[in-house]
């Protein structure tokens, strides 16, 4: 393969990591803000995944582009290499996806435990409504309060 198209592959490579880490970061953003107290906190914690996303799938492109996969074919050998970056894109992306999933269950985890304690020990509920989703606080409060109602009635 020649220097062209060593250089077209790069060029294929780059242009299809940077598209879709732009995908990444935008849509992912609004996904964790969903979760974060801060929007400048899910930008960011957005930003660093989708740094690390295009540190990986650039390097991965570099390999790609310089692996011989047969004697100099031609057209064939950058389509097959094409072919190649998208799997490998592909597989990047789904994996990008499940990391940014899995940040946003532990936050949300993160967010309960803080909102049950914040109930516990104040008596009232956490400030961010999305982190008492399913009403699960909201029950737990009430259960916590009505066994404590008789013991704190006093006798008559």
């Amino acid at each position: 393969m020649g220097n062209g198209a060593y250089l077209l592959v790069l060029f294929l490579g780059a242009v299809l990591v940077v598209i879709d880490g732009q995908l990444i970061l935008r849509s992912s953003a609004g996904y964790l803000a969903e979760v974060y107290d801060n929007p400048k906190e899910a930008k960011q914690v957005a930003a660093l995944v989708t740094v690390l996303f295009h540190l990986v799938m650039l390097g991965l492109v570099a390999l790609i582009a310089s692996v011989a996969f047969s004697p100099d074919d031609g057209v064939r050998s950058v389509l097959a290499r094409v072919g190649v970056l998208l799997l490998v894109t592909a597989i990047g992306h789904a994996l990008t996806i499940v990391v940014l999933s899995r940040m946003r269950e532990q936050q949300l985890s993160t967010q309960l435990a803080e909102a049950q304690v914040a109930e516990v020990e104040h008596g009232h509920p956490h400030p961010n409504p999305a982190a008492d989703k399913d009403g699960v606080l909201r029950k737990n409060y009430r259960a916590a309060h009505e066994s404590q109602a008789p013991a704190d009635k006093p006798a008559t």
